[in-house]
């Protein structure tokens, strides 16, 4: 939820008018080929427009049947009735939907602020030798949700109208509104570059640390946490704009060459509190193109109340059951069946209640006792051509553990005649939390879990690096490995009754990269990529799964592979990269094409496409290849460069 917005009178709407006018006033100088340079200080940037649709969103394939009425003796029941099924997949180019309208700036001023000792060139500064101020200024707005105002989300799933500035929870899903959903008024970057000698510096702002030599599914790229909301996982983003800046100090001292290595530098960094996230932020509402497709309700053995628990919230408010194996098909006023009726004609008989999810946490504050931590030494070491290798430590909050509270008493809910059927979960008749019952549905009452979330700062170990075989292969082969002595992960709760434990967790990353001539596809060298990535769970608690769904289960090795290829065409006027993702343990993965033609000094055409192949409903696919594949997506864009 965002605080302080009072619409168009409001902080943001302010900004972005600002944005706006000076955006309007660097077009104009740009076309007059004005150089945006006043001294020591410069502006650099683009403005974007990106249109795309999503193909593979299917369709109805079953008539929906109405929930049913049953007696027995003086007591009545219900039957669930059942919605229609989905069609769609990756084959599926008959139907295609909005996915994204998106209008964007990319703005980015530079002061050299300090020359040779010399703030502005009149004050000493004593000891700061040079300095720059950088700052990055990203502000968009996706009228998707202007032109959808109920998004993408199904019907028959009692979909809820995008409010202008008010975000739910609905107690299943977050229900943003259309100006934290569609509207980023985004200062990304700001940071001070302190060059105090030749070998000692800082920056001090909010900034990204990119520590990792890895392409896809970094081990140790840990500390900026990936925000996948408003593009997905896959969406043609580049890194830079994906992670989530941090503010922090950041020191580096260049040490001098010993002991026949080189480029010895030491690096550290320390955040005092900021928290951004315990790991990748994911879109969890169903209206939004870009929602998280997570598998729920397959392979659940034993599992308590919850989206995919033994009474999974998979009700309309008709009293029909709807298919939520994955959260892109979430009712986010779902129900519950809890069959305590008698069997009729092989039909369970019982009540609906509405589902209600309350985490009683909160985020850690951004107090200095909060403070995160990591540091860095690289250097080149005398083996071969030279293995640069750099030893990484990070203690830092990433991901939390949260449990059903057992401590809970039923008055937590704070509502009379609530009862206890499960540790932290309660049946409170007779309040609907989703309103009245509709006509022909038996609805009881409401169904209440209560959870908490452990915020700890965990420790990562990481070793990354490069090495360049120039005798024999020519190729720049690259290193990336992580140890997590904790990470949280779900078990059975018969294992442990909290349903989640904290295990240990390898990544292993090994990758080449070499440029190719190929003169029947360029007249310039093809600069081809391969990569091969382990994840390893040393001690792996059997039946494992994710923290998120108790669905599947969470293999203890689990391999993926990636190819890619950057091509330079028409006189290096078209750039194309195309590269092939693939689980090689679930037989699922994705074709990914991004190509930018540079139509003149300042305008560039781009075509960028995802298309999800292989098996479908994968309950073991850890990368959501197999439950993508009605989100492919087609995307054009069009930059006018500053």
């Amino acid at each position: 939820m965002q605080n302080g917005n009072k619409g168009f009178g409001g902080t943001r709407w302010r900004s972005l008018l600002v944005a706006a006018v000076a955006t309007i006033a660097t077009l104009w100088t740009s076309v007059a080929k004005a150089t945006i340079t006043q001294g020591d200080f410069s502006v650099f940037g683009f403005f974007e427009t990106r249109e795309a649709g999503h193909w593979g969103e299917g369709s109805s394939s079953i008539n929906s049947t109405p929930t049913k009425l049953v007696h027995s003796g003086l007591q009545t029941y219900a039957i669930p009735g059942q919605s229609f099924g989905i069609t769609g997949g990756s084959f599926d180019f008959n139907h295609w939907d909005l996915a994204e309208m998106r209008q964007l700036a990319d703005i980015r001023p530079d002061y050299h602020t300090v020359k040779n000792y010399k703030l502005l060139g009149r004050f000493d500064t004593l000891f700061v030798k040079d300095a720059d101020f950088f700052a990055y200024y990203r502000p968009w707005y996706d009228a998707f949700g202007t032109l959808k105002n109920h998004g993408r989300e199904r019907p028959n799933t009692d979909a809820i109208q995008y409010s202008h500035s008010q975000s739910t929870d609905s107690g299943l899903t977050m229900n943003g509104s259309l100006q934290n959903e569609f509207f980023k008024n985004d200062l990304r970057e700001y940071y001070g570059q302190l060059n105090f000698t030749d070998n000692i510096s800082a920056r001090i702002g909010k900034q990204q640390v990119i520590w990792s030599e890895a392409d896809a599914l970094s081990g140790t790229e840990v500390t900026n946490p990936v925000n996948a909301t408003w593009h997905g996982i896959y969406g043609a983003e580049s890194a830079e704009d994906t992670r989530t800046n941090i503010r922090m100090v950041k020191l580096n001292y260049i040490l001098p060459d010993f002991l026949k290595t080189a480029n010895n530098e030491l690096e550290g960094f320390w955040i005092p509190g900021d928290f951004q996230g315990d790991g990748i932020k994911l879109q969890g509402d169903p209206r939004n193109p870009y929602i998280v497709p997570a598998a729920f309700g397959g392979g659940c053995v034993v599992c308590g109340t919850g989206p995919d628990g033994i009474f999974p919230v998979n009700i309309n408010q008709n009293g029909q059951i709807i298919n939520a194996s994955e959260a892109p098909n979430f009712d986010p006023k779902a129900m519950i069946f809890i069959p305590i009726g008698p069997v009729v004609k092989g039909h369970a008989s019982g009540e609906f209640f509405d589902f209600h999810n309350v985490n009683l946490s909160h985020t850690p504050s951004n107090s200095i006792e909060n403070s995160e931590f990591g540091a860095r030494y690289s250097s080149l070491l005398p083996i071969g051509n030279g293995l640069q290798t750099s030893l990484i430590f990070l203690y830092e909050f990433r991901n939390a553990r949260t449990t059903n509270c057992f401590s809970c008493p039923a008055t937590v809910t704070g509502l009379p005649g609530a009862i206890t059927i499960a540790p932290g979960t309660f049946l409170i008749p007779g309040h609907f939390l989703h309103g009245k019952p509709r006509a022909g549905v038996l609805k009881g009452g409401s169904v209440e879990t209560f959870a908490h979330t452990d915020f700890v700062r965990n420790k990562f170990f990481g070793l990354t690096g490069t090495y360049y075989d120039k005798d024999l292969t020519d190729i720049v082969y690259r290193y990336d490995f992580l140890y997590q002595p904790d990470i949280n992960i779900g078990v059975p709760a018969a294992r442990d009754v909290r349903g989640q434990e904290w295990t240990e967790f390898t990544r292993w990353i090994i990758a080449a990269d070499r440029p190719t001539y190929i003169p029947w596809i360029s007249k310039q060298h093809t600069f081809l990529t391969a990569q091969f990535t382990e994840t390893w769970y040393p001690d792996r608690p059997a039946l494992a799964t994710t923290p998120v769904s108790s669905a599947g289960k969470i293999r203890e090795l689990s391999s993926l592979g990636l190819l890619a290829a950057t091509n330079w065409l028409m006189n290096g006027q078209l750039t194309a990269t195309n590269a092939f993702l693939w689980d090689i343990d679930n037989n699922v993965g994705a074709l990914t094409t991004t190509n930018v033609y540079r139509y003149s000094r300042n305008v560039l055409f781009g075509v960028n496409a995802q298309w999800f192949l292989g098996r479908s409903g994968r309950f073991t696919d850890p990368y959501t290849f197999s439950r993508s594949q009605r989100f492919n997506e087609l995307e054009f864009t069009f930059t006018y460069e500053i």
